[in-house]
């Protein structure tokens, strides 16, 4: 062997290491390669690829993972030869084998012909009881023969070894260099490498040079996500999570692949928000050494973003459930591991997060996709009015408030191509913000607020009934229109299901059809209140209750009034106003003489 004078070096490029190959496969001297690096960073996809390219019918690959035996070693090497030549050579060289072990096999007793199958499809029958002989004499044979000087020989996943040592490969390493003349590639993960003391033993005697694969992740993007119309945000996403895995980026790849589909249509920020999520989840998911880069170790990381969002009131106390006895060090830990995958671009998407997390390693099923369709399209909508809003900013933030140019008229332009793309998207809260504006430089835009309006009184979406009649009172036609939809509302109710309507909601609830039902308790006169006083329900004292306490004026004093009214109308109801509603129609009435 020829002196190591060349240590593992950090940080080897793609391209440098192709050019490392080119010299190591051009030097006679050279004899063993070692290929080190972390899982995924693409080692046997660059070495399979140029040894394809450059000596496609003169090496063979084989992994030692899940073998037992230098033999099995053997046998896939075989297996593995490239070219359509060493496959018609394995087939010559097993049938000669096959007839002369069944020349000499007067002694053997008769058994089925079983099919011996190889590698590229083909297959030979052989007597059972011949198998054995013929495959210690044909991998001998097989062996021996095609394993040639200067044959390229690759040995992978040296640290997923398990019954096979590490000194015997290394030994067969060197047997194949000094009697086979072979040319031999070695990849390995050292830092997986249990035997490290041991290659350190046999690392000059065995391998002659030797390099780290280290590729930025800008290479492996590049490789990956060629073309890609999306390839800036990838990007962008990718080196801030500093991975160069690429098994997490073909992962990430095929994911947002399946995703795009269902974002057809969709406001083009809301789609490289969710790629960016996919980017940050997937590497979280799958790069284990993604907490150790981010100075995080000890939580996890898919866990504290799916479990960080807290979009309804449910999910918010299964959260506080499940960490109210965590340590402050590990929730300490959680939010600066939230920090700093915001700064990635990271980006709560709510419950859509949680399904990108189950797609990582789950396929797209209808239920997920349909699921995933829902609840962007909600995120979609939202997204739409931010853009909107966005625009209008841009048009106040750079030439009002950022600058003392004589500008008003380009400002007026600007509002106007505004108003004429979106008017009909904007609330009465929005749009009287551009009017204030507008009223300051004495320019009118009632024309795009009545046509607001129209859209809003036809679509039933306001959400404050009195504000929104104070604005109607500007066009007559408007206000009647609408004072004509309250009243056809209004002749559907009656004051029990009014009544139940608002005893039964949320309190907090600002819904319109809350506020026409309360507009129509108080719009009743006392003669109403008496009316369903008199016919009487099952729940009567609990509504009279509820209706005495709700504060919506005039309706606790017209009923109290028709309260009084129907007590002096007979001694039952004077007993019922008192004892029940404790309204003592007397009292009232000394109290009115007194004063």
């Amino acid at each position: 062997m020829t002196e190591n004078t060349n240590k593992a070096n950090a940080g080897v490029r793609r391209e440098e290491a192709k050019s490392i190959l080119d010299r190591f496969l051009n030097n006679e001297n050279y004899r063993v390669l070692a290929v080190n690096g972390k899982w995924g960073v693409g080692k046997t996809y660059l070495v399979d690829n140029f040894l394809s390219e450059h000596r496609k019918d003169d090496y063979s690959y084989a992994s030692v993972f899940g073998i037992s035996s230098i033999e099995q070693l053997k046998a896939r090497l075989i297996a593995n030869y490239t070219g359509q030549e060493n496959k018609n050579f394995i087939r010559k060289q097993m049938s000669n084998l096959v007839e002369s072990v069944s020349r000499n096999a007067s002694r053997v007793e008769k058994t089925p012909k079983l099919d011996l199958s190889l590698p590229h499809n083909f297959s030979i029958p052989i007597a059972g009881s011949l198998l054995a002989i013929a495959g210690d004499l044909g991998l001998e044979i097989f062996f021996n023969s095609k394993v040639t000087e200067n044959s390229i020989i690759c040995i992978d996943d040296l640290e997923r070894k398990s019954k096979l040592s590490l000194e015997e490969i290394l030994g067969f390493v060197e047997y194949l260099v000094q009697e086979c003349k072979c040319k031999i590639i070695i990849i390995y993960n050292q830092d997986e490498l249990e035997d490290k003391k041991l290659l350190e033993r046999y690392r000059e005697k065995v391998i002659d040079r030797e390099f780290t694969l280290d590729p930025t992740v800008d290479e492996n993007l590049d490789f990956i996500f060629k073309d890609h119309p999306d390839i800036e945000v990838i990007k962008e996403a990718f080196l801030k999570a500093r991975t160069n895995n690429i098994r997490v980026i073909r992962k990430t790849k095929w994911l947002i692949k399946e995703l795009i589909s269902l974002m057809e249509d969709w406001e083009d920020s809301l789609c490289h928000q969710i790629i960016k999520n996919c980017i940050i989840i997937t590497v979280a998911k799958l790069d284990t050494d993604f907490c150790k880069r981010l100075s995080i170790n000890g939580i996890d990381p898919v866990d504290t973003i799916i479990f960080s969002i807290s979009y309804n009131h449910q999910q918010m106390q299964q959260y506080e459930e499940k960490y109210k006895a965590e340590d402050k060090e590990t929730s300490i830990k959680k939010l600066e591991f939230l920090e700093k995958i915001a700064k990635m671009g990271y980006r709560s998407l709510e419950e859509l997060d949680e399904l990108i997390s189950q797609l990582v390693n789950t396929p797209l099923s209808d239920s997920i996709e349909s699921k995933f369709k829902e609840r962007g399209h909600i995120l979609n909508e939202r997204e739409k009015r931010k853009q909107i809003i966005k625009k209008l900013e841009n048009i106040y933030q750079f030439k009002y408030y950022n600058s003392f140019a004589d500008n008003e008229q380009d400002i007026i332009d600007g509002i106007i191509n505004f108003l004429e793309q979106h008017h009909l998207d904007l609330t009465i809260a929005e749009f009287e913000n551009i009017e204030r504006f507008t009223l300051i430089s004495e320019f009118d835009i009632s024309y795009y607020e009545k046509l607001l309006l129209e859209e809003i009184l036809k679509s039933n979406s306001y959400e404050n009934l009195s504000a929104f009649r104070n604005k109607l009172s500007k066009y007559p036609e408007l206000e009647a229109s609408f004072n004509e939809k309250i009243h056809e509302y209004h002749q559907t109710l009656d004051i029990t299901t009014a009544v139940k309507n608002i005893m039964n909601c949320d309190p907090s609830s600002r819904s319109l059809t809350l506020q026409k039902d309360v507009e129509f308790l108080r719009s009743l006169t006392v003669d109403k209140y008496c009316q369903w006083l008199q016919k009487g329900h099952p729940e009567l004292i609990d509504m009279v209750e509820w209706l005495r306490k709700s504060g919506y004026r005039p309706a606790p004093e017209n009923l109290e009034q028709a309260i009084c009214i129907l007590a002096e109308c007979s001694n039952i109801n004077r007993i019922r106003a008192k004892y029940l509603y404790n309204i003592d129609i007397e009292n009232i009435y000394n109290s009115d003489n007194t004063n």
